[in-house]
């Protein structure tokens, strides 16, 4: 049994916050490494909360600290503004990630299935985090 997560706004965009759910491995010690996911749905659908149970378990118990990350939907939001959400949560986990949770931002990995594994590929080439 995993614990509920925390929930951050990453980012505002007029009146719209737009969140992350990081989760700490039970152990709670300083240093974890970072798995940033990303739910698929199209691009048209999902959230930060569509991530299985069973892989933030997995990760967790694996030492990993785990961030689910929630961005902007097509169509009202073009391709570039999708990858402007996901540089900003990158740069948010890198700016804050020590500081606010003690993660060890130099060990990060971003994972995602579907359109989110579209977009982990994609914070490879076009997010300068």
């Amino acid at each position: 049994m995993i614990a509920d997560p925390t929930t951050y706004a990453y980012k505002l965009v007029g009146e719209c916050e737009i969140k992350a759910d990081v989760y700490r491995p039970p152990s709670g010690s300083a240093g974890n490494s970072v798995v940033v996911c990303i739910h698929g749905g199209c691009l048209i659908y999902g959230r930060r909360t569509d991530i299985r149970r069973w892989q933030i378990e997995r990760l967790l118990k694996a030492g990993h600290a785990v961030v689910s990350i929630d961005y902007r939907l097509a169509p009202e939001t073009k391709l570039p503004g999708i990858i402007e959400d996901l540089d900003d949560a990158l740069r948010w986990i890198v700016e804050s990630g020590q500081r606010l949770f003690a993660f060890d931002v130099e060990r990060l990995a971003v994972v995602g299935y579907s359109a989110g594994g579209y977009l982990a590929l994609m914070t490879g080439f076009a997010t300068a985090v």
